[in-house]
């Protein structure tokens, strides 16, 4: 479906707005999607994304270079550590050095989790996401977004 028919407009949208609406419009349908499959495994988006940096950092990394690196960096990361600390997908481990700096690092639980996670996103039916794509045309989308922030 087209962006004009998902929001019932019947007058051309001019390219630079059409291209704006089609990013905000696709963004809440990915949220939506990623909300659903995460529900599941009671998470919320900012809780996989952590997991899903930590996995990236095997050494971990403190609250202040996860906060960096999430996609949405107004989250309290402090908060969510501690929600996924609690159901043993992170460890906080207290540098011996100075006391006030906290190493954050998935568990294996957690890298279990965001693999399963991982696993359900990108099974090849026809409810996975960019399936539709060849890998070529996923990697133009990339490219041309990147291109749109500078």
């Amino acid at each position: 479906m087209t962006l004009e028919e998902e929001l019932k407009n019947s007058t051309p949208i001019p390219p630079q707005t059409r291209a704006i609406l089609n990013i905000l419009f696709t963004a809440s349908w990915l949220d939506c999607l990623m909300n659903r499959t995460l529900r599941d495994y009671g998470l919320t988006n900012p809780q996989y994304n952590i997991l899903r940096i930590l996995r990236g950092s095997p050494q971990g990394l403190s609250v202040l270079d996860i906060k960096s690196r999430m996609i949405d960096r107004s989250s309290n990361v402090s908060r969510l550590v501690e929600k996924l600390r609690e159901q043993e997908l992170v460890e906080r481990i207290i540098s011996n050095e100075d006391r006030r700096m906290v190493v954050v690092s998935i568990s294996k639980k957690g890298l279990e989790m965001i693999d399963a996670i991982g696993d359900q996103m990108n099974q090849g039916d026809d409810k996975a996401i960019g399936n539709k794509m060849t890998e070529q045309e996923l990697l133009d989308l990339s490219l041309l977004i990147d291109k749109l922030r500078l």
